[in-house]
């Protein structure tokens, strides 16, 4: 496997992760005054980063392995 394809498209999808994080944030303003409520936006950030790097890095990991299992069924095919 390409560990490197997989570390890119992992910090590709985190990149978009964090963009929709903090659309996320944006969108529905805070309106408590808890501290639990406070930096939101660094908080979407984060779960969208992370949401995104797991995603990007399975999706990538999953698409290799297809790509493996599928030339080695053709070359067992081709025998």
């Amino acid at each position: 496997m390409n560990r490197k394809l997989i570390l890119f498209s992992a910090l590709f999808t985190a990149l978009i992760g964090i963009v929709l994080g903090l659309a996320a944030a944006r969108m529905h303003p805070n309106r408590f005054a808890s501290s639990l409520y406070q930096n939101l936006d660094r908080k979407y950030m984060v779960v969208g980063a992370t949401a995104g790097l797991l995603v990007g890095a399975g999706q990538e990991a999953i698409r290799q392995l297809k790509h493996q299992r599928d030339a080695e069924e053709a070359k067992s095919t081709h025998h």
